[in-house]
């Protein structure tokens, strides 16, 4: 009976370390890395327009004189041959909200000479020879409003008639008021003043501004070195007429969706310039996407340089770690470490992967450990159990990401160009916010959200901005550049 005890507990140990569970490494399989979707952005194009400058342009472009022409008009004993001539004057332009009035000052002349049965009468004359020439103010009420086509224009009403310096040919009962209300009179010189103002105001209308923007707004803008950013315009709106006395604002949104590429300048064909649509007013914010690229051997060197061979303390315990494994795994991040303290073994951690936009760091949260390694913890080292270990190796497990993505968003935090034509792009980053740490079998992957106004100065200066703290700069070596968004 001695002998058997001690062979029993042999045997009985030899099988109670053959059923210990084995550690198993989680397999290098991480989920398919989607981009999401991301917002339209919405570049606003503000169109001011002072109509003390379309007044000079209407004033300088009017034929002189406005109006010059021979008509026929029946009298009671016969018909007057009446010649008049009308010269723009004066012109006042104003505008409240989206309604328009315009009021002409002209000055005429006339002369007419008068036949019945054959006779010539002679005529009357006002205006001419040196006499001061008669005065009326013509109004005309009217709505500015887009054409399809993307022109302002007025929709003008009936004109309004008031005498400043009357005419007073009373012979033969032949009252100057009936002769410049004859249609054709009347009529020909609503139509020269209106069509005055509508011609000088497509000069200011979509049309004319998107012609030498959209070019520019397609053009790639180098961010950086090698580094392009693409606005994309989409869809073209028009926002409401607005008017406060001489001056008309007004606006011209974009839905554009922006691209970040790297590499050579991007060769791209020009699209055609959208049909323009009505719509209100709406903010000049942007969306875009950034991804951060990183080779998983990068990683693993960056993580082995800080952590293996390097002992720390842990709970008082020493840890010393001989070599380790860094991939992702389904939804997480896995960091293999092959234990030479405070036991000789190889455990496995599981975390979520997080990008801190900040420092440009990449961390781990939510550290726990592998299913497999907690049983086997639990059996020969249950101490390590208890946090001390996982929390000292969370706050280890970090390191510097993709300094592409640091400098692009370093970049972004206020970025402003000059377009030409008057025009200054102006971008502004409100937030950025991380979406998420994605793995593949050979590559980590950060990707960013950033968002803010994106909008374009016309006619303006740049507003100075105070340059926000600059990001730390990252020094992870053979990192790869940021990739195509969106």
């Amino acid at each position: 009976m001695r002998t058997v005890w001690p062979a029993l507990a042999v045997s009985a140990a030899l099988l109670v370390g053959c059923s210990a569970p084995q550690i198993q490494p989680p397999p290098n399989s991480p989920l398919p890395f989607v981009m999401p979707a991301v917002n339209p952005s919405v570049i606003n194009l503000p169109i001011s327009l002072d109509l003390e400058a379309l007044r000079a342009e209407v004033l300088r472009t009017s034929p002189k004189p406005l109006s010059y022409a021979t008509t026929t008009q029946p009298i009671g004993i016969g018909n007057a041959d009446i010649q008049h001539k009308v010269f723009l004057k004066d012109l006042k332009l104003s505008v409240t909200g989206n309604q328009f009035q315009a009021t002409t000052q002209l000055d005429f002349s006339l002369d007419s000479n008068i036949r019945a049965a054959g006779l010539n009468l002679g005529g009357v004359s006002c205006g001419i020879n040196g006499e001061e020439m008669p005065r009326i103010e013509f109004t005309l009420p009217g709505k500015l409003y887009w054409t399809q086509g993307g022109d302002l224009a007025l929709q003008s009403d009936p004109w309004q008639l008031k005498w400043l310096k009357p005419c007073n040919i009373t012979k033969l009962n032949l009252p100057v008021e009936k002769i410049l209300n004859l249609p054709i009179v009347r009529d020909k010189v609503q139509t020269l003043v209106t069509a005055a103002i509508t011609d000088n105001l497509k000069q200011f209308g979509l049309k004319a501004m998107l012609g030498k923007a959209w070019p520019t707004l397609n053009e790639p803008r180098e961010l950086q070195k090698n580094v392009w950013l693409l606005l994309q315009p989409e869809s073209v709106g028009l926002a409401d007429i607005k008017g406060n006395g001489r001056l008309v604002t007004t606006a011209v949104s974009v839905q554009a969706r922006p691209q970040i590429v790297t590499g050579d300048k991007p060769r791209l064909p020009l699209p055609p310039q959208p049909q323009p649509q009505r719509l209100t007013s709406t903010p000049d914010t942007f969306f875009i996407a950034l991804r951060g690229d990183i080779g998983l051997d990068t990683a693993n060197a960056l993580l082995n340089e800080k952590l293996v061979g390097k002992p720390f303390d842990a709970g008082g315990r020493e840890v010393l770690i001989e070599s380790l494994r860094f991939y992702g795994s389904g939804d997480k991040a896995v960091l293999g470490l092959k234990l030479q303290k405070p036991i000789a073994a190889e455990v496995y951690l599981l975390g979520k992967p997080v990008l801190d936009t900040d420092t440009n760091e990449m961390r781990l949260e939510d550290v726990t450990f592998e299913l497999s390694t907690s049983s086997f913890l639990a059996r020969s080292a249950n101490w390590m159990l208890h946090g001390t270990f996982r929390d000292a190796i969370q706050e280890k497990a970090r390191f510097n990401f993709d300094k592409d993505l640091a400098d692009v968003l370093k970049d972004f935090r206020d970025y402003r160009q000059d377009l030409g034509y008057g025009m200054n792009l102006r971008l502004q980053v409100a937030s950025v916010k991380p979406q998420g740490v994605f793995f593949t079998p050979t590559e980590l992957k950060a990707l960013v959200l950033v968002d803010g106004k994106l909008g374009i100065d016309s006619g303006k200066p740049a507003i100075p901005v105070a340059p926000p703290a600059a990001l730390p700069a990252a020094a992870a070596p053979a990192i790869k550049p940021v990739a195509v968004s969106n």
